[in-house]
């Protein structure tokens, strides 16, 4: 019987040479951990890793400007991102909060819309800049990732729907309620105590997410970890079942 034998490499001292290991691309990695791009087959993101580049932007350095336009699709690696719209006055609300993992395809999918509001960095951030044409391509390729991506357009397009109603109809005590169960629900972890928020925002990201002042914020908070109905632990944030109860 034949017994089957490895091939086996030497450098000319006769040392034996051992095999390269295969090199991963950059930004490959963060793309597999990506929700919307988890039944993408494996090569597409290997393509999509070649064309991307990584980009690195400090605490508040804008990406790009409201009115301006983004012929790429962005994937955070690391950080936070936000589009922020400001009034003139000096007054800004954040419209939206991007964290890593999230992928967002608005300038990819319609280039030609100016951006309504400004992006910018909330920490230290990477981001993965994937050229328009590779990721259409990509799409045309992944039914699912289209659906994937309808899916989670239709969730902002929700969270959107709340924060305006809650501008208009809620006071500033339900507004910090409904935006800390709201971030719990989308990145912490449900309990027998309720929802833990594992990096809760400041009182100042929590003000520009509500349109509120952060002292108010401030006072709002105080009052809510006063009553035993939200629970600081660290850098978490505790919100209890009541409050959770009574967002729904």
């Amino acid at each position: 019987m034949a017994i089957a034998t490895a091939t086996l490499d030497f450098d000319s001292y006769g040392k034996l040479m051992r095999p390269a290991l295969p090199v991963e691309v950059p930004g490959l990695e963060a793309l597999r951990a990506c929700p919307q791009l988890q039944r993408a087959p494996i090569e597409a993101l290997r393509g999509l890793a070649r064309d991307a580049t990584l980009r690195s932007l400090n605490r508040g350095v804008t990406l790009a400007t409201q009115g301006g336009r983004l012929e790429a699709a962005i994937l955070v690696v690391r950080g936070k991102i936000r589009a922020v719209c400001r009034a003139v006055n000096g007054r800004e609300i954040s419209v939206e909060m991007f964290r890593a993992g999230d992928l967002i395809a608005d300038g990819a999918l319609a280039p030609e819309t100016p951006l309504a509001n400004d992006w910018e960095a909330v920490e230290a951030s990477t981001l993965l800049l994937i050229p328009r044409d590779a990721f259409l391509a990509c799409l045309r390729a992944t039914p699912e990732l289209a659906l994937a991506l309808g899916a989670e357009l239709v969730a902002r397009l929700e969270r959107s729907k709340q924060l305006a109603t809650g501008l208009a109809l809620a006071g500033v005590q339900e507004r910090v309620v409904s935006r800390l169960v709201a971030i719990g629900r989308q990145d912490g972890t449900a309990g027998p105590e309720g929802l833990l928020i594992r990096n809760r925002p400041t009182q100042q990201e929590l003000a520009n997410q509500i349109g509120a002042c952060r002292e108010t914020v401030s006072r709002t908070v105080s009052e809510l970890v006063r009553q035993g109905l939200l629970t600081p632990r660290g850098r978490s944030l505790l919100v209890s079942k009541q409050l959770v109860e009574n967002a729904m």
